[in-house]
């Protein structure tokens, strides 16, 4: 029972995150056309299916691989291609992004292991 709790409160932190990529499309958009993504908007757009569809299916038992591969793919991609901190020269944009990337490699170790183990 316990586990179950733990899924849906992930996966409401996943659909909420994905739902904040269409309500703030247009800012996502400028962000990911600052770090230079393919198609800054069907890259918001496709970011924020990722991450309703791996969301909901994380609480669905019979989807849940499906849940864990879609927000991994998601984590992946935005940690190597949004958060490359390693490419930042300001001191504090460096920080941050470090974070987020760190952030994103620690969610990612969770899912497979939710996901695998």
């Amino acid at each position: 029972m316990f586990k179950i709790i733990l899924l849906v409160l992930l996966a409401i932190f996943f659909v909420l995150n994905g739902l904040n990529h269409f309500y703030n499309e247009k800012m996502l958009e400028e962000y990911a056309r600052k770090r230079h993504l393919f198609s800054p908007k069907l890259s918001v757009i496709a970011a924020g299916i990722l991450l309703i569809v791996g969301g909901v299916t994380l609480v669905i038992p019979s989807l849940l691989i499906v849940g864990v591969v879609s927000l991994s793919t998601f984590l992946i991609i935005a940690a190597f291609t949004i958060h490359t901190f390693w490419t930042e020269t300001d001191k504090q944009h460096k920080l941050v992004e470090a974070m987020h990337f760190a952030k994103n490699i620690a969610i990612l170790t969770e899912l497979l292991y939710i996901g695998f183990a």
